[in-house]
C-alpha cells in the first residue's frame, strides 16, 4: 500500500531551510551493474553458512528483487592455507577448528555442497592457493580442476592467491617479491591451467581475476619494498591479457582491529562520513583507469567496515548500513564495477550469521544485523527498468560529510533519469533498537542524541515532466547506533528465517512545475526516488 504525499512547493523558500540540487545531464556516468553488491566468504566459513536456510533465503529474496543473484567470492586469508586431500573423510576439515584455521583441507565434493546451496544463477569466484609452489602449484591445479569440473558455468572467475602484497610479511615469499616476480608466477600458473586437459575439455572455461592486493595506493607498502603492488605497477610489469583477465581486484578496509593502535582509533562517527568514503574511494581513480587501459575492469574484491573481523557496536549498526550504501554508490560512480563485502560465520562485521555460537563469553543467536540492510536497500535501487542497463553519476551539489546524492540513468544514450538516491549520514543516536541477539550485548549503546531528530529538506531540479508520478522508498532505522528495527519502507527480513515480513509503505508524489521535486529525510536516513 502506498501513502500519497503530493509535494507542494512554496512560492517563497527560505534558503536556510532548503537545499536545491540540480541534476546535470551532461555529467560523466559509469555503469551500475545489477550484481554490483556481492559477498566474499572465507573458505572455512562456507560450511557453517550452508548449514541453515537463513543465508539461502536472504540471497533468494535479494535475487528476486534485482532479477540477478549476488555474486559470491570464496576466498580470503584461508585460501592460501587450503590443501586438496581426496582421501579426506569429509568434504572439508579446518584445523584446529573453523575459527582458528591453520590448515583447511578440502576434497572435490566440497564444491558441490556450496555450489548447490546458493540461488540458481549465482556467479562464483574461487581463490586458489598461490602460496604453495610445491610440484609446480600442484595444490592450486587440483583445486582448479575440481572447481571447474564441479561448478561448471557457475564458476565465473578464478583468483590466484589472496593479498599477495602481504606474502613477504607472512613468510611466504622472500624479500624482493615484487610485481615482476608476481606477474611471472601468475602467468606460469595460468598457463598450466589453460593448457591442462580439464580446462581444454570444460564446456565452460572461466576467466581470471588478477591482482588481489590488500594495501590501498595511499597506504605505505607494509613490506617497505621499492616496487609497490597496485594496478598501475602490475600492468606496467606486464600483467595484461584481456582475453583471460576479466577484472583486477583490490581490497579496502577503512578501519582496522588488527592491532591495538588502529583498534583504538575505531569510530562509528568516522565510518558514517561521506567525505571519508570519498577520500578512501577516490585513491582508486588512477587504478581504475589503469585497469580500463588494460581492457579490463576494477572491483573491490574484499571490503567491510574494519579489517580483522570488525567491531561490534560499529560494524553491525545502522550507521554501517548507511556507510555500505554510500560506499557502493561512490565506488560505482568512479567506475568500480563490483564490491564484495567479506563474511565470516563468527565475524563481528558479517551482515548475517548462520548459526548460534558462543563468542567473547556471550551466547549469540543466528540472525540478520543492521548493516545487511544496505544490500536490501540497494536491491531496490538496482531493480526494474525492464533489464535496461543503468548508469550512475554522483551529484556535485550533494557532497558533504553528512550528505551525498546520486542520479541513475537508463534508456537511449543513458540520458533518461530514472532514479535519485540521497543519503543523510549525519549521526543521530537513539536508545531504541540498540540490541540484537546476534550481536554482542556488551556493545549495546546507551547514548541518545538530545532534542528532536533533525530533518533535511531537499529540492531537486530534474528533467522530469510536471505531473510525473514518483515513488519514494526509505532506508530507515531508530538511529546511527541501532542494531535492530531497521527496514526499507516498512519491510524487513525475519532474523530467524530470512523471509520478508511487513508491507511496503512507499510514499508517492508528483513532479511540480519546472521538474521540481521536494523531499524531506531524517538525519541518518537514505531515500530512493523513482518514477512510479
Amino acid at each position: 500500500m502506498a501513502y500519497i504525499l503530493t509535494f507542494f512547493l512554496l512560492q517563497v523558500v527560505l534558503a536556510s531551510s532548503l537545499s536545491t540540487i540540480k541534476v546535470p545531464l551532461d555529467s560523466s556516468k559509469r555503469i551500475l551493474r545489477p550484481d554490483i553488491y556481492g559477498y566474499s566468504i572465507e573458505p572455512s566459513s562456507v560450511d557453517p553458512y550452508i548449514q541453515s536456510n537463513l543465508s539461502s533465503n536472504i540471497l533468494k529474496n535479494i535475487a528476486e528483487i534485482i532479477g540477478k543473484p549476488a555474486p559470491i567470492r570464496v576466498g580470503g586469508n584461508i585460501a592460501d592455507q587450503t590443501q586438496f586431500d581426496p582421501s579426506l573423510g569429509t568434504p572439508s576439515s579446518a584445523l584446529p577448528d573453523d575459527t582458528k584455521v591453520e590448515v583447511f583441507r578440502i576434497r572435490k565434493d566440497w564444491f558441490a555442497g556450496w555450489g548447490d546451496y546458493f540461488p540458481s544463477g549465482t556467479d562464483f569466484i574461487y581463490t586458489l592457493n598461490l602460496r604453495n609452489t610445491t610440484g609446480s602449484w600442484s595444490t592450486a591445479m587440483k583445486e582448479a580442476e575440481a572447481a571447474v569440473n564441479v561448478l561448471g558455468e557457475s564458476l565465473s572467475l578464478i583468483e590466484l592467491g589472496n593479498e599477495i602484497d602481504h606474502y613477504i610479511s607472512k613468510g611466504w615469499r622472500k624479500p624482493g617479491w615484487d610485481t615482476k616476480q608476481y606477474t611471472r608466477q601468475w602467468f606460469q600458473l595460468t598457463d598450466q591451467i589453460l593448457s591442462s586437459a580439464f580446462y581444454k575439455q570444460a564446456k565452460h572455461k572461466p576467466h581470471f581475476q588478477a591482482a588481489v592486493f590488500a594495501d590501498p595506493p595511499w597506504v605505505p607498502d607494509q613490506q617497505e619494498e621499492v616496487d609497490d603492488f597496485d594496478i598501475i605497477n602490475v600492468t606496467r610489469a606486464g600483467l595484461v591479457d584481456p582475453s583471460i583477465i576479466q577484472t583486477y581486484a583490490v581490497h579496502l578496509y577503512p578501519q582496522s582491529t588488527c592491532d591495538a593502535a588502529r583498534a583504538s582509533r575505531l569510530s562509528l562517527n568516522l565510518l558514517s562520513d561521506h567525505q571519508v568514503v570519498w577520500t578512501n574511494i577516490s585513491q582508486y581513480i588512477p587504478q581504475e583507469a589503469a585497469a580500463r587501459a588494460a581492457n579490463s575492469s576494477l572491483v573491490l574484491g574484499e571490503t567491510n567496515s574494519a579489517s580483522c573481523s570488525g567491531r561490534s557496536g560499529i560494524s553491525d549498526t545502522f550507521g554501517a548500513a548507511l556507510w555500505g550504501t554510500d560506499l557502493v554508490l561512490t565506488a560505482a560512480s568512479i567506475g568500480i564495477e563490483q564490491v564484495f563485502f567479506h563474511l565470516g560465520h563468527q565475524s563481528e562485521y558479517s551482515g548475517f550469521t548462520p548459526l548460534p555460537y558462543n563468542y567473547k563469553g556471550e551466547d549469540l543467536s543466528a540472525g540478520i544485523r543492521a548493516n545487511f540492510y544496505s544490500h536490501f536497500f540497494l536491491a531496490h535501487i538496482l531493480a526494474g527498468n525492464n533489464g535496461q542497463p543503468l548508469e550512475i553519476t554522483a551529484l556535485p551539489a550533494a557532497n558533504a560529510s553528512d550528505f551525498s546524492g546520486y542520479a541513475i540513468f537508463a534508456g537511449e544514450q543513458q540520458l533518461n533519469l530514472e532514479k535519485l538516491v540521497f543519503i543523510d549520514l549525519g549521526v543521530w543516536n537513539s536508545t531504541n533498537g540498540v540490541h540484537n541477539p546476534s550481536t554482542l550485548s556488551s556493545t549495546d549503546s546507551d547514548f541518545a542524541s538530545s532534542g528532536t531528530r533533525p530533518q533535511r529538506k531537499v529540492q531537486v531540479d530534474t528533467p522530469w515532466k510536471p505531473g510525473t508520478r514518483i515513488e519514494i522508498l526509505k532506508l530507515q532505522g531508530p538511529g546511527t547506533n541501532a542494531k535492530s528495527d531497521v527496514n526499507v519502507s516498512g519491510v524487513s527480513l525475519d532474523s530467524r528465517t530470512g523471509n520478508l515480513r511487513g508491507q511496503t509503505k512507499a510514499e508517492e508524489g508528483i513532479v511540480q512545475n519546472g521538474g521540481l521535486v521536494q523531499i524531506e529525510l531524517l538525519r541518518a536516513e537514505a531515500i530512493l526516488i523513482q518514477k512510479a
